[in-house]
């Protein structure tokens, strides 16, 4: 009797991963996305993905890709069903650590070939997965990265700034990055404050450390460093980091900012600060005057009139009007923040 069911057994796996091999070498095949939908809604796709495996299972990569293959070759149920089984499956596995998934597992959904495409929501004639499984497995990866590099922060966070510094700095993967930033956002002022003070000493010569100076400012809401950023940041991250600032704020502590960035900090940084800000102080008189004098600006007047384009009150209409019936750079400059208004209150009513 064991040596039959060994042979079944041996058989069904056979049989198993041609079936597999089979569905592998068929071509893919488009659907229109409502009809792919209607055929995910025919089966309980929650239950299909806890048939797949569990927490207590997952680390077993015999069992997990035996169930992976199963649901793959199943022809009872419609090909976008399967693929959306195995792609909700990848999804759920972002929230159990690495070691919890054996690593055949994640190379098995990193290679996977969607066969289902449909029309690119914006381009018809282009085709795209409708559940992209590499992707997915692809955004697990990260999560674990982004999640581990939370752990090793937290543990340098108070113990060791300077370390935590520099193993941010030598990261080159973004989603440890993240997970520094995410750490330091999440802890309390204290140990905040040491990376701060470890940052700031660092900033003028190591400007990658803006976002890093940003995250800590979060929760200490240092002014000082907040100058020290406004005037020695820089980078693609600082932009984020001042649209924060500006929500953490009072308005009138932005508009002060806002004020003596225009004065003494870089005209790079100034600009961003503007476009960063405005939507919160286009509201503040000083703020208003304030852009409207920065309008002749040989480098700011630029930044100054695309911000007063957006969503100016009559009083500020009225003003640029004012200042436009000139031929200085900054009725030039005033000019533009009216056409430029107008044109998107044109593009609204269109629309």
């Amino acid at each position: 009797m064991r040596k039959k069911t060994k042979i079944c057994t041996i058989l069904l796996i056979g049989i198993l991963v041609q079936s597999v091999q089979a569905a592998d070498r068929l071509p893919v095949s488009s659907w229109d996305r409502v009809s792919a939908m209607a055929a995910v809604q025919s089966i309980d796709i929650t239950s299909a993905v806890n048939s797949i495996g569990d927490l207590s299972s997952l680390a077993d990569a015999e069992s997990t890709l035996n169930g992976l293959r199963l649901v793959h070759a199943r022809t009872d149920w419609p090909l976008p069903a399967r693929e959306a089984v195995i792609y909700r499956f990848t999804q759920s596995l972002a929230a159990l650590p690495r070691e919890a998934v054996a690593s055949e597992v994640m190379h098995y959904l990193g290679d996977f070939q969607p066969r289902v495409l449909v029309p690119h929501e914006d381009h018809g004639d282009a085709f795209v997965p409708l559940f992209n499984i590499r992707a997915a497995a692809a955004g697990v990866e990260n999560r674990w990265k982004r999640t581990e590099a939370t752990t090793t922060a937290n543990m340098l966070l108070g113990k060791d700034p300077d370390g935590l510094i520099e193993n941010y700095l030598q990261s080159t993967d973004r989603n440890l990055r993240f997970g520094y930033l995410d750490a330091l956002q999440q802890a309390g002022p204290v140990k905040a404050g040491k990376v701060q003070s470890v940052a700031l000493r660092h900033l003028a010569d190591t400007p990658g450390l803006t976002p890093v100076l940003g995250a800590t400012i979060e929760v200490t809401g240092d002014s000082n460093a907040i100058r020290e950023l406004l005037i020695y940041g820089s980078g693609a991250g600082l932009s984020q980091v001042l649209r924060n600032i500006g929500q953490q704020l009072q308005t009138d502590e932005v508009a002060s900012l806002l004020s003596m960035t225009v004065e003494l900090a870089p005209a790079s940084n100034a600009a961003l600060a503007i476009a960063a800000w405005w939507p919160r102080l286009h509201h503040d008189p000083v703020s208003r005057d304030l852009l409207l004098r920065t309008l002749g600006d040989p480098v700011l007047g630029v930044a100054a009139a695309l911000a007063l384009a957006k969503s100016p009150d009559n009083l500020t209409i009225r003003m640029l009007q004012k200042t436009a019936d000139s031929n200085s750079m900054a009725a030039h400059r005033a000019r533009m923040a009216l056409e430029v208004n107008r044109a998107q209150l044109l593009g609204e009513a269109q629309r």
